[in-house]
């Protein structure tokens, strides 16, 4: 039985004798995972502390009526807490990652469009109090953020569900 499992860790990327170069690419993925959670808890967490400041900050974008404003206000920050928890503690990973491609090309969607109609407003993506402009450094941030969410899902296996063993007596 060990040689079996043995066999079939030696098969995993990254797991078996000589995958230097396999441990450093796991080691990257985890990083860039954590990275990915850690910024989207972050992000939803400073939205969570300051909600109504948040929905002007979505209204300034001009692309919601006033009430969707104030319903993604309060259903946004808590998409990113979760989804950025999901990511850093490795539960449902190709799920929380494909979220966090939503969450960017949304993110990315809205900061183009007020580029494009020039508006000169706050993007509120780490809350209100940063005071960071809708501009290209957060079209930059949102398109790498992008990126790196699709890495996650794309790189990640299906979620196996956990093995069933019967009961030893």
């Amino acid at each position: 039985m060990a040689e079996a499992q043995l066999g079939s860790l030696s098969e995993q990327p990254g797991i078996g004798a000589g995958s230097r170069p396999g441990r450093l690419k796991n080691g990257a993925w985890l990083l860039l995972r954590l990275a990915l959670g850690g910024v989207l808890f972050y992000a939803g967490f400073l939205k969570l502390r300051e909600g109504w400041l948040f929905a002007e900050a979505i209204a300034n974008f001009r692309m919601l009526p006033a009430q969707a404003n104030q319903i993604m206000a309060v259903v946004l920050p808590w998409l990113e807490v979760v989804t950025g928890l999901l990511l850093v503690f490795g539960v449902w990973v190709r799920a929380a990652g494909l979220l966090a491609a939503l969450l960017f090309a949304a993110f990315l969607g809205a900061i183009t469009t007020a580029l494009w109609r020039g508006l000169d407003i706050e993007c509120g993506c780490f809350g209100t109090g940063s005071a960071a402009r809708v501009g290209l450094h957060a079209l930059a941030f949102d398109a790498l953020s992008l990126a790196a969410a699709l890495a996650v899902l794309l790189t990640t296996g299906p979620e196996k569900p956990a093995e069933q063993h019967p009961p030893q007596g």
